[in-house]
């Protein structure tokens, strides 16, 4: 048993290897200034904009104009730069739960998921609030890459060959 268990182990991990290196030639191929089917880029200020989101699983990349000392990360459209970037089975909630944090937990009974880690920008605050101060005086972007179908280690790995490319963003955590 010991045998097969380290076998696995190397074989997964070799798949894995494999599947990070598509998707970094799927992202490097990537222009986000072009209507794509594959994934959205929104400017989000207000909480009824989220309705344009895919709800379903994916790879999403939050992004501001609020600066940010320290952040290595190296992904920026115009003025924004990427904040945080993370992955979901329902990427929609997610978002609202990192954004709209206060609306997102006051209507919790109707989503599948209660979000605990949410992007901290203020220690000890999980999640924030675009639409309140001080978050409201800057411009938000998110690009959501539709996954449908993904396993969460495929969604995994796309958030690693984002590392990969660009740098970890300053605010994302990994457990």
């Amino acid at each position: 048993m010991i045998k097969i268990i380290k076998e696995s182990k190397i074989r997964i991990q070799e798949e894995e290897q494999r599947i990070r290196t598509k998707i970094i030639e799927y992202l490097k191929e990537c222009d986000y200034t072009s209507h794509s089917n594959s994934f959205q880029v929104l400017d989000i200020k207000h909480l009824h904009e989220l309705q344009e989101i895919y709800y379903g699983p994916g790879f999403y990349i939050l992004m501001t104009d609020l600066k940010f000392e320290n952040n290595n990360c190296l992904f920026e459209i115009d003025d924004f730069k990427a904040i945080y970037r993370g992955h979901s089975y329902f990427v929609k909630d997610r978002i609202m739960s990192h954004l709209f944090n206060l609306d997102y937990n006051k209507n919790s009974s109707k989503h599948k998921t209660k979000y605990t880690v949410c992007l901290k920008i203020e220690d000890g605050v999980e999640g924030i609030n675009i639409n309140q101060q001080p978050y409201s005086d800057y411009s938000w972007k998110i690009i959501v890459h539709k996954m449908k179908d993904s396993s969460k280690m495929i969604r995994e790995q796309a958030e690693l060959a984002f590392d990969n490319i660009y740098n970890r963003p300053l605010k994302s955590r990994e457990r």
